[in-house]
């Protein structure tokens, strides 16, 4: 992979499987689960794991997940804006659980695609992740969290944010600030069409 992550930095792909394997152990996984898999002070791999998951449509048509997901998202997300070591959950959304087997479906399904953008990462425009920047990054992530509230409530309206935050958590990840920049413009986008949806 060309990428060049941090030692506690994940993959893509890395994340998606161990997404999987955290729903192998039950019928139901848990948000403290899928943060055990990940690991609790990598913001961005979090911040990338919650946006997928309501990013897949096996999950994130299921009513209620995406407030979950953006709730927090929101959490990780502001705590990163306030520069907090690790990320704070309050115990009640970690004990939220999601069945197994539409995770196991989800990501079985976005696996070949992740694999390819994987190849595609590579540590660019170093500027754009670092300070004060990052804190851009964090803010922008922290709207287009908030934004999955309203656009719940139109078929397939989370898909925008979800994706936006799935780039500017890549971003942030692999330290690429190309991808950083376009997730910028992808939230301008998302803004705009929920003016058009939501007003």
């Amino acid at each position: 992979m060309s990428g060049t992550y941090d030692a506690d930095a994940l993959s893509l792909e890395e994340v998606t499987d161990r997404i999987r394997e955290a729903a192998e152990d039950g019928d139901t996984v848990s948000v403290d689960d899928v943060m055990d898999a990940i690991g609790r002070r990598a913001f961005g791999p979090l911040i990338l794991v919650f946006a997928l998951i309501a990013f897949a449509p096996v999950i994130g048509s299921i009513p209620g997940v995406s407030i979950v997901t953006g709730t927090v998202i929101i959490l990780i997300a502001g705590q990163m804006l306030l520069q907090r070591g690790s990320p704070w959950i309050p115990g009640f959304l970690l004990r939220l659980r999601i069945g197994s087997e539409a995770v196991k479906t989800a990501m079985d399904k976005v696996r070949p695609a992740v694999r390819r953008v994987d190849r595609l990462l590579a540590s660019r425009w170093r500027a754009l992740v670092k300070p004060p920047w990052t804190h851009v990054t964090a803010l922008v992530c922290v709207v287009m969290a908030a934004m999955m509230y309203p656009m719940a409530i139109v078929p397939w309206g989370v898909t925008a944010p979800s994706f936006a935050l799935i780039v500017l958590s890549l971003g942030v990840t692999a330290h690429d600030g190309l991808l950083s920049a376009i997730g910028w413009a992808l939230a301008l986008g998302t803004l705009a069409l929920g003016a058009v949806l939501l007003v």
